[in-house]
C-alpha cells in the first residue's frame, strides 16, 4: 500500500469545514487510517478529533499534531480541486497539515519503526478552542508524552525549506469585544442623548496612547477590525460595538492590555454617562519551542537535505501553544512555495511541500 498524498490533499481541499463541524473531514481521515495496519484509532466524545496510537517500542511517546478546520473564505485560486463548499476554504493550509500527518503514519507503519508515537488530528484551531477541547477530554494524558511536534505551511518560503527558532515562536492572540450603550436623541438635540459612537471613539483614542507607550518596551499589536454604531443618520447612536484583537509575545503583557481595555472602557463611560460591556474571547498560550528540539530539527534537515532557516518570533496565534505549555514542543514553518498570504482566497501551497513535511516529521519521529 502506498498513499497518493497529492490526491489525498486535493480531496481534503475540496471539502473544507468550519471549526467543530469537521464531520466529512473526519470520515475521510478515518477511511484512510483504516487502510493502515498496526495502529489503534481513538475518537473523542466531545469533538471531531482523532488520536492515532502507534505502540511499537519502549518508553514514552512522541506526539505529532495536524489541525483539521478551514476558514469562512470564498476560494479564488482557480485550481481544479477548488472548494466545493461555497464560502469555505482551506486558506490556512490545514489540508496540507493533515496530508503530511497521514503520510507520516503510513511511513512509520510500513517501515515498522520501533517507537511509541501518537498522531493527533485536531479540530477547531481557527479561534474556537480545539486544542483546549482535546486536552480537556484527558485522552492524550493517558500516555507518557515526552514531546509534541507540529508544522505550519508558510507563505513566501520556498519548498524544501523549514524555519523555526528556540523560545517564544508564536505569540499570544486575544480577541475582544467592547460595547458602549448610550441614549438616542434627534441629531438636532444631541444634548438630550448619550452618543455611544463618541464613547467608542474616545475609548480608541485612550487605547492608542496607552498601547503606544507599551510598545516602547514590548512588541505588541492592538487592532480593531470591525466597528458598528447607530441605525439612522440623523439620530444620536445609542449603541457602539468594537470588535478587535491584540497580540503580544508574553502572557503578562497580554493581561496588561486586557486591563487597559477594561480601565479605558470604564473611564470612557464615566466621561460620557454611558454604560459599557467588555468581552474577552479567544486567547491562546504562546508557542514556546524547546531549544533541544530545535537542534533536533536542524539535524533532521541535514539528514533529509532540507534547508533550515532561523525564524523571527511571530505575532501569529496558534493553539499548539497549549501543547507546548504541557510538554516540550516544537513548531516549525514548512515552505509552501506560495507567495500569497495565509488566509488569502488565493493561498495554495505547492504539493511538493508534502514530501518535505513527511521527511522531516519522520526524521523527528525516529529519534
Amino acid at each position: 500500500m502506498s498513499f497518493n498524498l497529492a490526491a489525498i490533499r486535493r480531496e481534503l481541499h475540496r471539502t473544507p469545514e468550519l471549526a467543530f463541524r469537521e464531520e466529512k473531514t473526519k470520515l475521510l481521515i478515518l477511511s484512510w487510517l483504516r487502510q493502515i495496519s498496526g495502529i489503534r484509532i481513538h475518537e473523542f466524545s466531545t469533538n471531531n478529533g482523532i488520536l492515532v496510537e502507534y505502540s511499537r517500542g519502549e518508553g514514552p511517546y512522541r506526539l505529532f499534531r495536524a489541525d483539521m478546520d478551514a476558514l469562512p473564505v470564498s476560494e479564488s485560486t482557480g485550481c481544479p480541486f477548488s472548494s466545493q463548499n461555497p464560502g469555505l476554504m482551506h486558506a490556512c493550509g490545514h489540508d496540507v497539515h493533515m496530508t503530511v500527518l497521514l503520510g507520516l503514519i503510513e511511513r512509520m507503519a510500513e517501515q515498522n519503526v520501533r517507537r511509541n508515537l501518537l498522531f493527533l488530528f485536531q479540530p477547531a484551531e481557527e479561534g474556537e478552542g480545539g486544542a483546549q477541547s482535546v486536552i480537556a477530554e484527558g485522552l492524550i494524558q493517558r500516555f507518557d508524552v515526552e514531546a509534541a511536534f507540529a508544522l505550519h505551511v508558510a507563505s513566501g518560503l520556498p519548498v524544501g525549506t523549514v524555519s523555526s527558532r528556540p523560545g517564544v515562536f508564536f505569540g499570544v492572540p486575544q480577541e475582544f469585544d467592547v460595547q458602549f450603550f448610550g441614549k438616542t436623541a434627534h441629531a438636532a438635540f444631541p444634548a438630550k442623548g448619550i452618543n455611544a459612537l463618541d464613547a467608542g471613539r474616545n475609548f480608541l483614542s485612550l487605547m492608542e496612547k496607552d498601547v503606544s507607550d507599551l510598545a516602547k518596551q514590548h512588541r505588541v499589536i492592538f487592532h480593531v477590525g470591525k466597528a458598528t454604531a447607530g441605525t439612522i443618520r440623523n439620530v444620536v447612536p445609542n449603541h457602539c460595538k468594537l470588535e478587535g484583537t491584540h497580540r503580544s509575545l508574553d502572557k503578562e503583557v497580554s493581561l496588561r492590555i486586557n486591563e487597559l481595555i477594561s480601565n479605558n472602557a470604564s473611564l470612557t463611560t464615566k466621561m460620557y454617562g454611558a454604560e459599557y460591556r467588555v468581552d474577552f474571547l479567544v486567547t491562546y498560550d504562546p508557542v514556546v519551542n524547546s531549544a533541544d528540539l530545535v537542534e533536533e530539527l536542524k539535524r533532521a534537515c541535514a539528514e533529509t537535505g532540507t534547508k533550515y532557516q532561523k525564524a523571527e518570533a511571530s505575532l501569529t496565534g496558534e493553539d499548539f501553544g497549549f501543547f507546548t505549555s504541557l510538554y516540550p514542543g516544537l513548531l516549525f514553518w514548512l515552505g509552501s512555495g506560495c507567495a500569497e498570504p495565509l488566509h488569502s482566497d488565493k493561498f495554495l501551497p505547492d504539493e511538493a511541500c508534502l514530501a518535505t513535511g513527511v521527511d522531516i516529521f519522520a526524521a523527528l519521529a525516529r529519534r
